[in-house]
């Protein structure tokens, strides 16, 4: 499920991405960005675009013959009016939401209660935490209210029921934490859903061409890995990287003296190669004990970074791929680059042994900065790249790709690859085809037979991807917008009109 929160473009300050960067520093980022590049300027090298070219001509090939044999739903959505009261007689109000009291008799009997009429409301269904069946209702944020959420995770089948006319609510008790109150929306016509129109199927169906629905990118069964989680290599991984840091004298972390060491550590890691390629000519232990520690190490797991760039090096890269997606890399907080960090390091390794289906999930998630963490705060966003040109170069359709992951939909593949909002808008203000993608995106907006919803979020998308453009083109692109904005339904363009 993917949360109404993201839409609203971030309006943080250029200072704020300014300290980000500062607290990173030269330690965290290259001098030629994020990840550092090739001579190509790409973070892929030469030979492995020219590998991945040669898949997504063939899956381009095989796309243009396909036929769209599925018809695609929009997301169950409809209007609704919140309300919320916090004072007055709260246990009578619910009394009578149960009984169905019509909205106008309502408000005008609880004139304390505070309302929002003609809200645009989203029906998710979702598999929750515990991996349990849940439903949300969700309004959609416009106009500077932020949005309301209904969730349940009983008795589902009851809403699947007609809701118009009827009230779904949220009633709290008073406690020590909060008074008593109940919200509440209610339902003036029944939600519904719609085929998506043929041109925005196509692109829903290029997204799963592309994005193989077959996989994902980590096993069922792969282990949390991060600052916050604790892991235990296997006895035989733990021995090999005991004999390695010993004989290539990798420094032990010294506290008192942290500037020192990581001077030290730098020096060992710019001879770390230069002495293992010396010390395996003259000992076989290395390659012994790194034998035997993938032997346990596939079938137990045990295994970090490290351990991971050997066996990439000097045993195979199938399995140190096979190590990574057993291992996913939870951020410590909003500043932490590790979990990007491994998804590059699956990325690379997915194209350079030609295995596209994990290859461009993995690239996704970097452009989407899809990962776990503690927190996400928007200063840290600023140093993270969006990698648009990498896909560009392989000659993949970008448009009908990024569009294509945008739309949401009630019916989607399993394993479909939803992008976020915020982050796409931000990729595509780099794309090298700007006029096709904003006529494209217009159009959307403006497109009647394409459901709300998703006009909305064309709409959001727009915005994200004007935020970055610059300034020159930022008026004339407003222009365009607002005039997209007058042809979206009355309910949702008075909205926005009025958070300008």
């Amino acid at each position: 499920m993917a949360s109404l929160t993201e839409l609203k473009y971030s309006s943080m300050k250029h200072t704020i991405i300014t300290i980000a960067f500062l607290l990173f520093g030269k330690a965290i980022f290259a001098q030629n960005g994020e990840f550092g590049s090739n001579s190509n300027g790409l973070i892929y090298s030469d030979t492995t675009v020219k590998q991945l070219k040669f898949i997504v001509d063939s899956l381009n090939l095989k796309f243009r013959v396909c036929e769209l044999n599925k018809i695609y739903q929009s997301k169950i959505q409809g209007k609704a009016h919140y309300v919320i009261l916090e004072k007055g007689k709260i246990k009578e109000a619910k009394k009578d939401m149960q009984a169905d009291m019509s909205f106008d008799e309502f408000v005008a009997k609880y004139k304390r209660a505070e309302v929002e009429k003609n809200l645009l409301v989203i029906k998710f269904k979702y598999k929750n935490w515990d991996e349990n069946d849940a439903v949300q209702f969700s309004s959609v944020e416009l106009g500077g209210k932020h949005e309301h959420e209904f969730t349940f995770e009983k008795n589902l089948e009851e809403y699947d029921k007609p809701l118009k006319g009827k009230w779904l609510f949220e009633y709290s008790e008073k406690d020590q934490y909060s008074d008593e109150y109940i919200q509440a929306f209610y339902f003036p016509e029944e939600l519904s859903s719609q085929a998506i129109p043929l041109e925005y199927a196509k692109m829903i169906q290029y997204s799963d061409c592309m994005v193989d629905t077959s996989t994902q990118i980590f096993y069922e069964k792969a282990d949390r890995t991060g600052v916050r989680y604790s892991r235990e290599e296997t006895k035989k991984v733990a021995a090999f990287m005991t004999y390695v840091n010993k004989a290539t004298g990798k420094p032990e972390y010294d506290s008192d003296e942290y500037e020192s060491y990581y001077k030290k550590l730098h020096v060992w890691d710019s001879l770390r190669s230069q002495r293992i390629d010396s010390l395996r000519k003259v000992d076989k232990t290395f390659d012994l004990l790194l034998d035997e520690a993938v032997k346990e190490a596939l079938v137990d797991f045990g295994t970090g970074a490290d351990f991971e760039e050997y066996v990439g090096l000097y045993y195979s890269k199938k399995t140190e791929l096979e190590f990574k997606r057993n291992r996913i890399v939870v951020g410590g907080c909003s500043m932490d680059n590790s979990p990007r960090i491994h998804a590059l390091e699956i990325a690379r390794l997915s194209a350079e042994t030609v295995n596209w289906e994990i290859f461009l999930r993995s690239h996704l998630d970097i452009m989407n900065d899809n990962f776990h963490r503690v927190s996400d705060g928007s200063y840290a966003w600023g140093a993270r790249q969006t990698y648009i040109k990498e896909l560009e170069v392989l000659d993949i359709n970008v448009l009908d790709l990024m569009l294509g992951i945008s739309l949401r939909i009630e019916n989607p593949s399993k394993n479909h690859y939803y992008g976020s909002i915020g982050r796409l808008g931000r990729a595509l203000s780099e794309t090298e085809k700007k006029t096709e993608i904003e006529t494209k995106m217009l159009e959307m907006i403006s497109d009647t037979k394409l459901d709300d919803f998703n006009r909305v979020l064309t709409y959001y998308l727009f915005l994200n991807y004007n935020h970055y453009l610059e300034e020159d083109k930022l008026k004339a692109n407003k222009e365009k917008l607002a005039l997209a904005v007058k042809t979206l339904p009355e309910y949702i363009s008075t909205k926005i009109n009025a958070e300008k």
